[in-house]
């Protein structure tokens, strides 16, 4: 899965704005949804994540790269196939994007 977000804040500012997404969302994920083993590291202006969620009986691993230049945020990740399932990628792209340019505006 690929998304681009534009942003205007310059890379300092929609570093910290990803970060403060982030942060909030795994402490409050949505949902129900349990958030465990999280691994998030900056090299740069390239952030690698890792992440198990569950949510009842259902579990799944997210990992993938966001990378952040002057005007944009790129994010890659593979989508388990569970969540290609019953959430459908189309839709978790677009929750994501949701978040991402609510987080940026």
């Amino acid at each position: 899965m690929l998304i681009e977000q534009p942003h205007a804040l310059g890379r300092p500012g929609a570093i910290d704005r990803v970060n403060r997404l982030l942060n909030r969302l795994l402490e409050n994920p949505p949902g129900g949804a349990t958030i465990k083993e999280v691994l998030k590291r900056w090299d740069g202006e390239r952030l690698t994540f890792r992440f198990g969620i569950s949510l009842g009986f259902f579990g799944a691993e997210f990992s993938g790269t966001m990378d952040v230049t002057d005007d944009r945020i790129v994010v890659e990740s593979e989508l388990p196939a569970l969540v290609k399932s019953f959430v459908g990628e189309e839709r978790a792209r677009q929750v994501i994007a949701d978040h991402l340019g609510r987080a940026l505006a």
